[in-house]
């Protein structure tokens, strides 16, 4: 009978922290809010009786209606916090992260 030896080694794999992609991110939130605000000037254009594009709109700085200035403005605006704030979060989500992960 052959000698046999069992060898039992321990891999250890460090965890890595989850990474986010700060410009992915940043732009994918940036995407979303202008096309959801988009959509909220197409509602407000077809159906402007039914007020149910009040609600998004309060949260634009210096929009006077359904006109091409507005749309531009608030277009601007929904790429310029919807990026700022998807930028933000993914840093932070990447410290806290590295730091506690």
């Amino acid at each position: 009978m052959a000698n046999t030896s069992l060898h039992v080694s321990s891999v250890k794999s460090p965890a890595t922290p989850a990474h986010v992609s700060v410009p992915v991110l940043g732009a994918t939130l940036a995407a979303f809010v202008s096309i959801s605000f988009l959509l909220c000037m197409l509602l407000g254009f077809a159906g402007p009786e039914w007020g149910l594009h009040r609600p998004w709109l309060q949260f634009y700085l210096g929009l006077t209606g359904f006109d091409l200035r507005s749309v531009a403005l608030g277009f601007l605006q929904s790429v310029i916090f919807g990026g700022y704030a998807g930028a933000s979060i993914a840093a932070i989500f990447n410290f806290v992260s590295r730091r506690f992960g």
